[in-house]
């Protein structure tokens, strides 16, 4: 099984910038709540699938 770690140490940091960002703007709020946010999701699936189209995962 091949195992990119450098796609996925990028993935991970991709992510918590995308948290971080939408945190901070104001997006969506720190509500302790309310843990699910349709927002996160969306925002989070946009990156990860335009960084995969630049860096495909794999050989």
């Amino acid at each position: 099984m091949h195992f990119d770690l450098a796609h996925a140490i990028v993935v991970g940091i991709a992510v918590s910038v995308v948290i971080f960002v939408m945190h901070e703007t104001g997006i969506v709020k720190r509500d302790r709540e309310k843990k699910f946010s349709w927002k996160m999701v969306l925002a989070i699936t946009v990156v990860v699938f335009i960084l995969n189209l630049i860096w495909p995962y794999g050989p």
